[in-house]
């Protein structure tokens, strides 16, 4: 029976391509991991940093204005193909009221995770959640539905 025979080396061959695949995904981390100490220039873990970029506006595709901290002082940079160039000194106090704060990507999927979770729970509780009243924050105590427009009025209540 070739057919058998084929199957089992496609499975061999699937298998030994997974653990290549592996070795090198664990070699690549390592590498990274251990290189990329010796390479992060002007990244060192635990020090304070001389030099903060704030923001950055592109303005053209070589062109850019930044927002730079540096020994105390914040300035505008203007970058472009002839080099940089310091445009002004801004007043420190009001970049730092203006910055906002964006959440990073591990943030963003953190969120999206527990969304999904609790959507999934909600899902999940519906037959439990519609047969027992909900109760009241921290007292253990049932509260009874209201329905319509006493809804609004139940939640301007002072507690």
């Amino acid at each position: 029976m070739p057919g058998n025979g084929a199957a089992a080396s496609y499975g061999d061959l699937l298998v030994t391509s997974l653990v290549v695949l592996g070795g090198v995904c664990i070699a690549a981390f390592v590498v990274v991991r251990l290189v990329g100490r010796f390479l992060a220039t002007g990244r060192v873990r635990g020090a304070t940093h001389l030099l903060n970029v704030v923001a950055r506006v592109p303005l053209e595709p070589r062109r850019s204005l930044y927002v730079v901290e540096a020994a105390g002082k914040t300035l505008l940079v203007g970058t472009s193909e002839m080099g940089l160039s310091v445009l002004t000194e801004l007043d420190g106090n009001e970049v730092r009221a203006r910055v906002v704060v964006r959440p990073t990507f591990a943030d963003l999927v953190k969120t999206a995770w527990a969304n999904r979770r609790g959507k999934q729970r909600a899902t999940a509780e519906p037959d439990a959640a519609s047969s027992a009243p909900p109760l009241t924050a921290g007292t253990g105590v049932a509260k009874p539905s209201i329905s319509g427009a006493d809804a609004s009025d139940a939640d301007s209540e002072p507690s």
